[in-house]
């Protein structure tokens, strides 16, 4: 043993020291109860984390699976008001579509404008609800008033929910509906 490095030794009798030490029972009981507090304590605060997940995954799916009718009358109004110069002339549903050729659907006549009391100038582009539409602008032909009437692709989960509604915003009132697939709008 006189042979074994001083360090070694000095390493074993800590060794031997510290495994002869032990905790009293009041000194384990205190331990166990930390221990089970620490357990308790976790499971709360994974508790709080789980229902926090919930609420904002809840939050985040109604929010944009209802239609935000306010949003969208309010860009309708907008392009209405803006009286921006249609891109195309055409008297014809399918002569706006041939030109229109980006929007990702075809343009369809509704049931709620009835034939012979609109008379069709013309279509442009325009931007609804973050998705690419067609504002068109019609005018009634006794009247002469001017509507522009809308038509935008948005999903299925949307349209589902979506239902008719008409409101005044800026002087402009607005319907909302949707038909054959499409969200519709008229403003006037």
């Amino acid at each position: 043993m006189d042979n074994e490095p001083r360090d070694t030794r000095f390493t074993r009798q800590l060794q031997t020291h510290y495994l002869k030490q032990q905790l009293s029972e009041q000194q384990l009981m205190r331990l166990k109860q930390l221990q089970t507090n620490q357990s308790n304590g976790i499971n709360l605060y994974l508790s709080a984390v789980a229902a926090s997940t919930f609420i904002a995954v809840s939050l985040y799916y109604f929010s944009f699976s209802a239609p935000d009718y306010a949003a969208i009358s309010e860009q309708i109004a907008y392009n209405h008001n803006s009286k921006l110069q249609m891109e195309v002339l055409s008297p014809t549903m399918s002569g706006v579509q041939d030109r229109l050729n980006r929007l990702g659907f075809s343009l369809v006549s509704s049931s709620k404008l009835k034939s012979g009391n609109w008379q069709l100038v013309g279509g442009r582009y325009c931007n609804i609800n973050g998705k690419l539409a067609a504002q068109m602008q019609l005018t009634h032909p006794e009247t002469k008033a001017t509507y522009t009437f809308y038509q935008a692709k948005m999903s299925k989960e949307l349209l589902d929910n979506f239902s008719e509604t008409e409101t005044a915003i800026d002087g402009v009132k607005v319907k909302l509906w949707r038909e054959k697939g499409l969200m519709m709008g008229l403003a006037f």
